[in-house]
């Protein structure tokens, strides 16, 4: 807790910051400014969302990882 970095995960149930609405059960894509979306767009899978928001705006959404 006391180092400086990023967090990492690599399977689980972690919040992963999300551009635009996301519906649960809806797959989560790598986007273009280091958040992830709902478009497809050749990112790679992030995971499946465990919440729902109908924000456009960046949030925290919970997801179940699929790396």
């Amino acid at each position: 807790s006391e180092a400086d970095g990023q967090y990492i995960a690599l399977k689980g149930r972690v919040p992963v910051r999300v551009t635009g609405p996301v519906k649960k059960g809806q797959a989560v894509y790598v986007g273009d400014n280091g958040t992830a979306n709902t478009v497809i767009n050749g990112g790679n899978l992030v995971g499946i969302a465990l919440e729902s928001n109908t924000e456009e705006s960046e949030k925290l959404v919970e997801c179940v990882l699929k790396v």
